[in-house]
């Protein structure tokens, strides 16, 4: 059975509950002032060279202290003064001299009889590579056997006409002819000695398209001896490639090998507009390749194409390197170094220490404990990690690298704190 609640009761029980809610109210503030107290007093004991400000910039001037320097993580190289080469560094290919290469195709149209020679081989001048058989070098044949037939029978009437003429001027030295008698074998003298050269020359020509199919021997007019065409090499060199084989048929431009002389070879490049100055023919190159890390192969620029490429904004740098030992190959990766020269001493900094702002180069320097001054520089080459600084700094003087990113923010921030 319930009690009845008495109303007498309630006010006693609220003034309770009012009395414990403000007893912890004030035990709670009295917690918060302790903990404000004791981090003032942690605060007003540390020394002040540990309370880390943020970087401020004036000018071009950015102010950071230690502490705060060394949370960003800057770090700084002093700007040094070292020997180079005045040169450009650029990747390349190797390829073969085109003008000690040889692409041979088929002159007219045959079929390819035999074969004599296979890829790799190393050739001679004039070595029979192949030898086809065509209806042309027939017809060749009978134009010489019918040019030298012509020929002969021009010179029997020319010595025909020749005694003619000596044989009237004895008869009319004895008055048994007249003299139109001896002037018509003048005539034919000179009639004759025409033909004859006519016929000689249609031997020459004959002869000339004989030569032309690669047969030389002009003096069998049977033709046996030459009866297919070679396919001669021009020159001395390695066979790079056959594309034909016994029984293939040809048409004229058909390819057939190709011949090259591998005792040099081309270094193909391209160099950046601002290095063109500084690459002209005639200057050495250093090349070297993946296959023999620890040696530098000398050559020399031999072109410097009058064109930028539209496509890649660059200019290609052919260079002539010699290749006697056979050790480099063509379509091999190689690292040029283009227009070595004599040494010269230039002052460098870190790539990492360059910035550019506002599309110029600048570099952040050093001038008192947290305090680093922007200085717009002039740029040179780029070799291993460093590069050139014409003007801007001095030897010594020490630039930012790690964190230079972040001070040209701050300088930016700065900039336009001051423009507000």
């Amino acid at each position: 059975m319930t009690t009845p609640h008495d109303p007498q009761d309630a006010p006693e029980h609220h003034g309770l509950a009012n009395v414990r809610g403000g007893r912890l109210l004030l035990l709670a503030g009295a917690v918060v002032l302790l903990v404000a107290a004791i981090a003032i007093g942690r605060a007003c004991s540390r020394p002040a060279d540990q309370v880390a400000q943020g970087p401020t910039a004036t000018g071009g001037t950015v102010a950071l202290d230690a502490s705060a320097a060394k949370q960003a993580g800057l770090s700084v190289e002093p700007v040094r003064r070292v020997s180079r080469t005045d040169r450009v560094e650029a990747p390349g290919v190797l390829a073969l001299d085109e003008k000690r290469t040889a692409r041979l195709g088929s002159l007219v149209e045959g079929v390819v009889v035999r074969t004599l020679a296979e890829v790799g081989d190393r050739v001679r001048p004039d070595q029979v590579l192949a030898e086809m058989d065509s209806h042309v070098v027939q017809d060749a044949w009978a134009d010489y056997r019918k040019a030298i037939a012509d020929r002969r029978r021009r010179e029997t009437e020319l010595a025909y006409a020749r005694q003619s003429e000596e044989r009237a001027g004895r008869l009319l030295a004895e008055k048994a002819i007249s003299r139109q008698e001896l002037q018509r074998a003048e005539a034919d003298h000179i009639d004759a000695e025409a033909q004859h050269s006519m016929a000689l020359t249609e031997v020459r020509r004959a002869e000339e398209a004989l030569e032309h199919l690669g047969v030389t021997n002009a003096e069998d007019p049977t033709g046996e001896s030459g009866e297919y065409i070679p396919v001669k090499s021009p020159l001395r060199g390695v066979v790079l490639a056959k594309t034909v084989t016994q029984g293939t048929a040809v048409t004229p431009g058909t390819p057939l090998f190709v011949v090259a002389d591998l005792s040099e070879l081309w270094a193909s490049a391209e160099i950046d507009e601002k290095d063109v100055p500084r690459v002209t023919p005639g200057r050495p190159v250093e090349l070297r390749v993946a296959a023999y890390p620890n040696e530098a192969f000398a050559g020399r620029i031999t072109f410097v194409a009058d064109m930028v490429n539209a496509r890649t904004r660059r200019v290609t740098v052919r260079c002539q390197v010699p290749n006697a030992d056979g050790r480099l190959k063509p379509e091999m990766y190689a690292s040029l170094a283009l227009g070595a020269g004599e040494a010269h001493e230039v002052l460098v900094v870190p790539s990492a220490a360059v910035q550019e702002l506002r599309g110029k180069p600048i570099v952040f320097v050093r001038t008192a404990q947290g305090s680093f001054e922007r200085r717009d520089v002039t740029l040179g080459a780029e070799a291993e990690g460093w590069i050139e600084v014409r003007s801007g700094v001095t030897q010594g003087e020490s630039v930012v690298t790690t964190g230079a990113f972040l001070l040209k923010s701050e300088l930016l921030r700065g900039a336009l704190a001051e423009g507000e």
